[in-house]
């Protein structure tokens, strides 16, 4: 319950501007097909967060569509089929060419709970396909104080077929931390009386 008021809070608009940020890099060597996936773990520390938006390494300058898929334990050995993967946003994005940042707005934050290790699938629309690089043992590792990537993988359709491994998604991840207990109820206040407002016009 406190999830859905919290996503609804923000889905409202309630949320600020990003609050923290991971950049793996943008050093494409690789890529794969227009509507394939990328894979990796996300561990989160003693906060949870919000997820709010990314960054990828998309060429070209057209608009692509945009799926994250979770799990509870990691992706390694489940990137082969859809079971026990969760759509949990989806959203767009626009290419801005070869190692450049392609912001990818979604169309709804959602949740990652404290002290928790999640298998993360990003999977492009068929208008475009991830760039990144190959994973050299220096280079699959990103962490700062709120959590932990650990890359990973690619495939050219979805959770079907060959895995590509190791393979760096280039990216940034954006997010908020989950607010303490007070700070949620007025969220959740703050959305409700906004879904009042709406239904009376």
């Amino acid at each position: 319950m406190n999830k859905l008021i919290l996503v609804c809070a923000l889905t409202l608009g309630v949320s600020a501007a990003h609050a923290g940020s991971l950049t793996t890099l943008f050093a494409r060597n690789n890529g794969g097909s227009a509507g394939g996936a990328v894979y990796f773990d996300v561990t989160i520390g003693g906060t949870g967060l919000i997820i709010t938006g990314f960054d990828t390494n998309a060429a070209g300058s057209g608009r692509f569509g945009w799926e994250v898929f979770t799990r509870g334990v990691t992706y390694v050995g489940n990137t082969t089929s859809n079971l026990g993967w969760t759509s949990v946003a989806t959203g767009s994005g626009v290419g801005q060419g070869i190692d450049n940042a392609s912001p990818v707005t979604l169309n709804n934050p959602f949740v990652l709970d404290a002290n928790t290790t999640y298998g993360m699938a990003l999977v492009m629309g068929p208008e475009a396909g991830h760039d990144y690089t190959n994973g050299d043992g220096s280079n699959q590792n990103y962490s700062n104080s709120d959590l932990t990537l650990d890359l990973g993988a690619a495939s050219n359709v979805p959770f079907t077929g060959n895995t590509f491994t190791p393979r760096v998604w280039n990216g940034t991840i954006y997010y908020d931390p989950v607010p303490e207990p007070a700070s949620m109820a007025i969220l959740g206040l703050g959305a409700l009386a906004l879904a009042r407002r709406k239904r009376r016009k």
